[in-house]
């Protein structure tokens, strides 16, 4: 019984705190990633950036240039439509959502290389690495 207890108690220790989320992976295959410093200069290189925070999140600020794409995003499912990203694989496209806890960004991206894209970037810092740049935000 005493190995039973050792066992729960362990258990619970290595489980971290509650409620803490888990931080996506340092990297994901076929995409770039990319921090708020070098995303910055892409700015004004033609590439379409998407937020996948909620929409009152988006609303409330990101970054310039950005469109949300949370309404094509299935949390659930972890699917992206990704019609809204048009015709052209080849297109720069860049992810983001909260930080590195941001989950739906890192789905978005992998899914987007599912599609066939070849050019995904993820700011796996999301809104809040560049909101922390001190870059100009877009309301």
């Amino acid at each position: 019984m005493r190995w039973l207890i050792s066992a729960v108690v362990l258990c619970l220790g290595l489980a971290g705190p509650a409620g803490a989320a888990e931080e996506t992976p340092l990297n994901l295959e076929g995409v770039t990633i990319v921090s708020a410093q070098e995303l910055k200069p892409m700015l004004e290189q033609g590439i379409f950036i998407y937020d996948l925070r909620k929409k009152a999140s988006f609303v409330d600020g990101h970054v310039p240039g950005a469109q949300s794409a949370a309404a094509y995003y299935d949390a659930q499912e972890t699917t992206l439509d990704t019609s809204f990203l048009g015709p052209n694989k080849s297109d720069s496209v860049l992810f983001y959502s909260h930080g590195t806890t941001g989950w739906k960004s890192y789905w978005a991206a992998k899914r987007a290389v599912e599609a066939g894209y070849t050019n995904v970037m993820w700011m796996r810092g999301g809104f809040s690495e560049w909101a922390s740049s001190e870059f100009p935000i877009a309301r």
